[in-house]
């Protein structure tokens, strides 16, 4: 999740700086601070054909991950855990649960009927109640039996992790169709997104909490910190707000052309739109769902926005790349790193100290200015899931992990598939050395998504036949990539 920003930037300030471009190494050229085009290495990634090994070896990754989505779930309500050793559910990795099913039933693993069943589980539990939602935006965390309110934990209605939930089921829904579709219809209908907007800033907040943690209808606050810049997390958010059916609820196209968009890039690579705190997930997670390789870049101006146009597929390439650089950069650091072995995200691991704890890193360039590399520990999500930008440098890590043995010739963070395992454990790190099996629903769930879509397409299929979808498609004023003027 991006980190908190200060409070009450004045809304002009924000408009003024909503396009910013800095370079690590030198003055940017003209053409490069214009816009993020797509190039004809890009092209070629889209076009990329995975051998016969490639498949066999995606294969059981998907099904790793397909395993955890499907049996790490609380009884009897259907929600997947959180993560493995965890007490709730995230709604978030729910989103990535739903999406889950139907490759579940293309790859023959379940039947239609069972998925369809699963589906309606999850959904049903979720909606059978109002004190997991304000608004029409739901929590972060529930329950996992019960999909209620967890008041242990500091309870907050999420605008992320309800984006999440949502983009994830639409999928489901044009899939199975009658009531999953009609529960995920309710579900964007009744999502209040204007409830939500700062009066400091005009931007979504992250969320509200109540100030009684176990009453989600009395009285409560709004988190100050406000969702303002374009990376992934927002851009399914404002995606999603702009296509609400509800006119009153929905927010407007310029809304999400405010989004900052500060251009950035590292030595001679490519520049491209930074994060705050520039790691993978940030690049990733909306791509899981929106199929940005049909459109041209986008068109700020066209809703009185000074900003660059981006084709946010080649971003996220150029953004992916430059991590893996960057990662390549540090090996002589951390022994984890090589040109095989490279990826650092939000993951599971060990501290200093030998702790498990989430370890969330800070690599640049990014908006933070700054690293953290949190001890070179590499979450094999992180390459896995930018398979869909970098396919051949995510098949020769996915390898490089599965090949990893301990010092008794075993499998290091291969958990096979085969005998019920999860593909990879969530994290290792050779210098602690420690291997975390404690894996994470918004880990495993990306990785699932972005093989699947880069083997077939098919979650990018389903999602963007939408109806949803195809509003926010059509509010936008994206254009497909054969109309463009690339």
């Amino acid at each position: 999740m991006t980190p908190h920003r200060p409070h009450a930037l004045a809304l002009a300030l924000v408009a003024a700086a909503a396009w910013m471009i800095v370079a690590r190494s030198g003055p940017l050229s003209a053409a490069e601070t214009q816009d993020i085009l797509r190039t004809a290495a890009t092209r070629q990634a889209i076009d990329y054909n995975f051998s016969a090994d490639d498949a066999a070896l995606l294969e059981s990754i998907e099904r790793g991950c397909f395993n955890f989505l499907w049996q790490e779930v609380g009884r009897p309500s259907g929600l997947v855990k959180d993560r493995r050793y965890g007490e709730v559910a995230s709604l978030a990795g729910v989103g990535f649960q739903l999406s889950a099913i139907p490759i579940g039933v293309e790859r023959g693993w379940i039947t239609h009927a069972q998925g369809e069943q699963r589906a309606l589980q999850v959904l049903r539990f979720l909606r059978r109640r109002d004190t997991n939602r304000r608004d029409g935006i739901y929590l972060h965390f529930v329950r996992t039996d019960s999909g209620d309110i967890h008041p242990p934990y500091r309870n907050e209605a999420s605008t992320v992790d309800h984006s999440l939930l949502l983009a994830g089921a639409m999928p489901a829904a044009v899939y199975f169709g009658g009531e999953v579709a009609r529960i995920v219809d309710e579900i964007a209908a009744q999502s209040n997104w204007r409830a939500f907007v700062s009066r400091a800033d005009g931007f979504l907040h992250m969320g509200w909490r109540p100030a009684d943690n176990a009453n989600m209808q009395g009285p409560g606050t709004f988190i100050e910190n406000t969702w303002y810049l374009a990376s992934d997390e927002e851009r399914i958010i404002y995606f999603l707000a702009v296509a609400c059916p509800t006119p009153e609820f929905a927010l407007e196209p310029r809304d999400y052309y405010r989004l900052q968009r500060t251009v950035e890039r590292h030595n001679d690579l490519l520049p491209f739109v930074v994060s705050w705190n520039g790691i993978p997930f940030n690049y990733l997670f909306a791509h899981c769902w929106i199929d940005h390789r049909r459109f041209a870049a986008d068109e700020p101006a066209r809703f009185g926005v000074k900003a660059p146009r981006v084709d946010w597929f080649e971003n996220s390439r150029r953004a992916l790349l430059t991590h893996r650089q960057r990662c390549l950069e540090v090996a002589d650091r951390f022994t984890s790193f090589a040109p095989d072995r490279w990826g650092v995200s939000p993951c599971m691991g060990f501290n200093a100290r030998g702790q498990s704890v989430y370890l969330v890193q800070g690599v640049e360039p990014n908006l933070r200015d700054e690293e953290d590399w949190r001890l070179g520990t590499i979450a094999p999500y992180a390459a896995g899931s930018s398979i869909m930008f970098t396919p051949t440098e995510s098949i020769a890590a996915l390898r490089a992990y599965r090949q990893l043995k301990d010092k008794n010739g075993a499998p290091l963070v291969w958990r096979d598939p085969d005998n019920g395992g999860f593909a990879f454990a969530d994290s290792f790190n050779l210098d602690q050395p420690h291997v975390s099996d404690d894996n994470v629903s918004i880990d495993i769930g990306p990785m699932l998504l972005a093989i699947e879509n880069a083997r077939t397409g098919l979650i990018w299929k389903l999602f963007m036949s939408h109806e949803l979808a195809k509003r926010g498609v059509k509010r936008l004023g994206w254009r497909p990539i054969a109309d463009s003027r690339n």
